[in-house]
């Protein structure tokens, strides 16, 4: 996070000095890697711009630039080591002045490449709030292992062994103390009058389901204490448990303090020996990646009663202009969706007819008026909700957004 914190501090006080800063945003999820397809979209957004590019009248030195960092970017994305560890990636270069910085996101909202007198780094400020800090907690009848994963990657805090774990031995009889379990638990057989031998065993029986209950129970306050430790050293926003389900793995809910379990995400399937930090980031995004899907329901459900009451539009038109005016609370983008339009250059608000709110302005066509819209809604401090499912895309009609206030 420190090395985040020095990027972004030298990309905010970057000043191009007259020439333009290239900025990119690209999704790097598993399926955007297959055959270097990331590459294919990146090649279609310069293509796309190459229009924007001529419309800017720029001097030729700038356009120079500008080339220079598509190209730039271009190798930079060709070598996969540079992609190492992340599933988006935000990158800042002006080839003119010196300038190439990089960073690694768990995602981004959308692929997009802009010219701008000044680095777009507004995104890498939502998602780092959006994602915030997240917990990882880890537990088995062996290990408890804690993790902690923010925008930056992941870093393992805790990992012990539960001393208070024993050695099962299925259906050992006898009233003294269990093998493997010396110093730790003592169970004495009941009294009985007739058939000790088949008293014995069945007890065994009992004896040996029992103490593993009594094990695993014992090793999920433990965890949950731990958790809840660290807890108040460290705040996370989010927690995530992993281990293996079927054990009972959510029983540990029953120990979770309040303050804690509210923060409960879901649930992975690991295993908590032998998995890399790696592998406990991948399966961390994937479940978060997965609950941000199951609330797009959610928020197309809100749209439609949020509209009845005034307080949310459906319609692109309707969206920049909501934006104009900084009446957006939500802005809502379906995935893939684009649209020419224009941008005001001097006011940055944009629009699909050639009009600009200020006398003096005029107009520029742009390919796409959506990454303007998205760009002045993180000016405005507003989230931002990508949807995903094509059938609940069919919903929205362009963009959409909730309002901060009926008009």
């Amino acid at each position: 996070m420190e090395d985040l914190k020095a990027t972004l501090e030298r990309l905010s006080h970057f000043r191009p000095e007259g020439y333009y800063t290239t900025t990119l945003y690209l999704r790097l999820f598993p399926e955007d890697r297959q055959d270097n397809k990331y590459l294919a979209v990146y090649k279609d957004l310069v293509k796309k711009k190459e229009k924007d590019l001529e419309n800017l009248n720029l001097e030729k030195d700038v356009k120079d630039s500008i080339k220079g960092d598509i190209k730039k970017i271009q190798d930079f994305l060709s070598d996969p080591k540079n992609l190492y560890g992340c599933r988006g990636i935000a990158v800042f270069s002006c080839s003119r002045l010196g300038l190439f910085e990089y960073v690694k996101l768990p995602y981004v909202y959308r692929n997009r490449l802009a010219f701008s007198p000044d680095p777009l780094v507004r995104e890498i400020a939502a998602i780092d709030e959006e994602f915030g800090r997240v917990a990882v907690l880890l537990v088995d009848r062996k290990h408890i292992r804690y993790f902690i994963m923010d925008i930056t990657g992941i870093v393992e805090k805790l990992d012990f062994l539960e001393p208070l774990t024993t050695r099962a031995h299925r259906f050992h009889s006898g009233g003294a103390l269990l093998k493997g379990a010396e110093g730790t638990f003592q169970y004495r057989m009941p009294a009985r009058g007739a058939a000790p031998n088949i008293v014995q065993h069945g007890v065994g029986e009992w004896r040996f389901h029992t103490r593993l209950k009594e094990e695993w129970r014992r090793i999920l306050k433990i965890a949950s204490d731990a958790l809840f430790e660290e807890w108040k050293r460290v705040h996370f926003d989010k927690l995530i448990v992993g281990g293996f389900i079927e054990e009972g793995l959510k029983e540990i809910e029953n120990f979770l303090h309040p303050y804690v379990k509210e923060k409960l995400v879901g649930y992975i399937e690991i295993t908590p020996e032998e998995v890399t930090e790696q592998e406990v980031w991948e399966k961390a995004l994937d479940l978060l990646w997965k609950k941000d899907r199951e609330q797009e329901k959610e928020i197309i459900k809100e749209l439609n009663e949020l509209i009845g009451w005034g307080l949310a539009v459906n319609g692109t038109s309707k969206v920049l202009e909501m934006l104009a005016i900084g009446n957006v609370r939500t802005l809502i983008i379906p995935e893939d969706f684009e649209k020419p339009g224009y941008l005001c250059p001097k006011s940055h608000l944009a629009f699909l007819k050639p009009e600009c709110p200020l006398p003096d302005e005029k107009p520029i066509p742009v390919s796409d008026v959506v990454d303007e819209a998205l760009e002045e809604a993180l000016d405005q401090r507003t989230t931002v909700e990508v949807i995903v499912d094509k059938e609940l895309q069919k919903k929205i009609d362009g963009l959409a957004a909730f309002l901060r206030f009926k008009l």
